[in-house]
């Protein structure tokens, strides 16, 4: 376990899918994160890549030639190398191996570096295609829950989301079918905000699984007026921002996700080049993506 911290906050890393697992308030003594209590969901930040969601019959095409690959990837499976850390930062990396190459065939360097500032917590990410010739098709996405109620402070229903940039009376969000496994439809619908620009949290309303806002979002801010606090997140450099928490369950925790991809569309099999929301990165390119949550 990695350890980086201040005077407001410990944060805590398994080197396992460099997957956050603490975000520990000195200040107020409680965890922001959720605890990852295996009757609701055992995960708690989970790294998704290089898919995002499942795939139709786990199972994806590149020029013609078939792969298998689980749910959101493999980088959540694999021991990342801790490359540096100091008291406010860790830097964590994942390189093609003869592992990944057997679901995934590219040669690839994904790094992940937390930096610690203040009551700001930025992730990093870092894709670089090593390859001289070939293009990298991937998605990536951040999956952290958090403890909602925070500090058990009210009860879920007594939060809510708060979007910048204003969206008015209602968000567009993509259509997910109605089947076993969370695939997109193809189609978007409108989402009723229960008053401008805020949503606000029940059950009922992940009753039928995540939701994927197609917005231009750049912070939600997770609050209660029955709390002094409150997250935000700033996910600007990303498409989609997804929430869940488990359905019919009343889970104690709420998922913010920013998501670069998306997961299947609901049919055939299809190839990772022509995959809505992929990024495709040339030969020997790099991208870089961040997000930041601040703690209050």
């Amino acid at each position: 376990m990695i350890t980086i911290e201040n005077e407001y906050l410990t944060i805590h890393i398994k080197e396992k899918g460099a997957e956050l697992t603490k975000v520990y308030t000195k200040l107020d003594a409680f965890d922001y994160l959720w605890t990852g209590d295996s009757q609701y969901w055992g995960r708690q930040a989970p790294v998704l890549f290089p898919i995002i969601g499942k795939l139709n019959e786990d199972t994806y095409t590149i020029e013609e030639k078939e792969y298998t690959m689980s749910q959101h990837g493999f980088a959540r499976e694999f021991d990342f190398e801790l490359v540096s850390q100091s008291d406010k930062q860790a830097l964590f990396s994942l390189s093609a191996n003869e592992q990944t190459k057997k679901m995934y065939p590219f040669d690839f360097n994904l790094q992940i570096t937390y930096l610690l500032e203040g009551k700001n917590l930025t992730v990093h990410y870092s894709v670089e295609n090593l390859s001289e010739t070939a293009t990298l098709p991937f998605a990536l996405g951040a999956h952290p829950g958090f403890n909602v109620p925070l500090n058990h402070n009210g009860t879920f229903s007594d939060y809510q989301l708060a979007f910048e940039p204003a969206l008015k009376n209602s968000i567009s969000v993509l259509d997910i079918d109605d089947g076993p496994f969370p695939f997109i439809t193809g189609n978007n619908k409108p989402l009723a905000l229960t008053k401008e620009n805020v949503l606000e949290l029940d059950y009922p309303t992940f009753d039928n699984g995540l939701i994927i806002i197609d917005e231009d979002i750049a912070r939600v801010t997770l609050s209660s007026p029955l709390s002094k606090h409150s997250i935000t997140l700033e996910v600007s450099e990303f498409p989609y921002l997804t929430l869940w928490t488990v359905e019919n369950k009343q889970a104690p925790f709420l998922c913010i996700e920013p998501f670069y991809g998306l997961p299947d569309q609901v049919g055939k099999v299809g190839d990772l080049y022509d995959k809505k929301g992929n990024c495709i990165l040339a030969p020997l390119d790099t991208k870089k993506l961040h997000f930041s949550m601040t703690f209050e």
